[in-house]
């Protein structure tokens, strides 16, 4: 979810407008980095989209060859990103195809989330394929997040989000909470070309305007700090 800004008590809401992908038409998000070079700013934005939105089940599908270009998800860093691992299932398919029907098996799942990665190819991704997963969506009540390294092309995604790394505001010497520079490209709900700055609060699972962390990682609990967790590598 996106987190609202405590100076909407003085009567001014800083809740973005992308709280809209809470409504029914977003089953379907497409998530593309701004340049070649922020993918991996693209991929972390659209873990956060997944912790923030998935009530159940969230598969992550990616063709083998992009995670040889890119890297594999890694179980302690998915940890630190504030994810449950328990609800995460992560495969490596043999292809882009079989990555796509792997997200098409997930979002059978009422309550799922299907993760995909989209890899550069030279048909690219179809028009057909993305509405046969926004009819699974549908159907099942589940979400479906595209995270688009090929070129764009016509979609039935309802939102489509452009992702670019932005610096992060840590105290002297330490690191901050993980900060994306978002624009709303298109939003079949409404109005695009919104753009934020956002930070990813790993307590909460929840997007921030990137100053109300005031440079913390995390938002501290409300009764204290946690008690520590283990936490089991898959």
């Amino acid at each position: 979810m996106l987190h609202q800004d405590r100076r909407a008590a003085n009567g001014e809401s800083r809740t973005p407008p992308i709280a809209s992908a809470h409504a029914p038409g977003a089953l379907l998000t497409e998530i593309a980095p701004a340049s070649p070079a922020d993918a991996p700013a693209a991929f972390g934005f659209a873990l956060g989209w997944a912790l923030a939105h998935a009530n159940g089940l969230i598969l992550w599908a990616a063709p083998e060859h992009l995670e040889a270009e890119h890297g594999a998800p890694y179980a302690e860093g998915l940890a630190q990103f504030g994810a449950d691992l328990t609800r995460i299932m992560c495969v490596r398919a043999a292809n882009q195809t079989d990555a796509l029907w792997t997200a098409e098996q997930g979002l059978s799942i009422p309550g799922a989330l299907a993760l995909c990665m989209v890899a550069p190819s030279p048909k690219g991704l179809s028009l057909t394929a993305t509405r046969r997963l926004l009819l699974l969506a549908e159907k099942h009540q589940s979400r479906c997040v595209l995270v688009r390294l090929d070129p764009l092309t016509a979609s039935a995604a309802w939102l489509r989000l452009s992702v670019r790394g932005a610096p992060s505001q840590g105290a002297a010497r330490e690191l901050g909470p993980p900060a994306f520079d978002v624009r709303l490209t298109r939003n079949r709900m409404g109005p695009s070309g919104h753009s934020w700055r956002l930070a990813w609060n790993a307590h909460d699972n929840s997007f921030v305007p990137a100053h109300a962390l005031d440079g913390d990682l995390v938002q501290p609990a409300p009764h204290g700090p946690a008690q520590p967790r283990r936490v089991r590598a898959i």
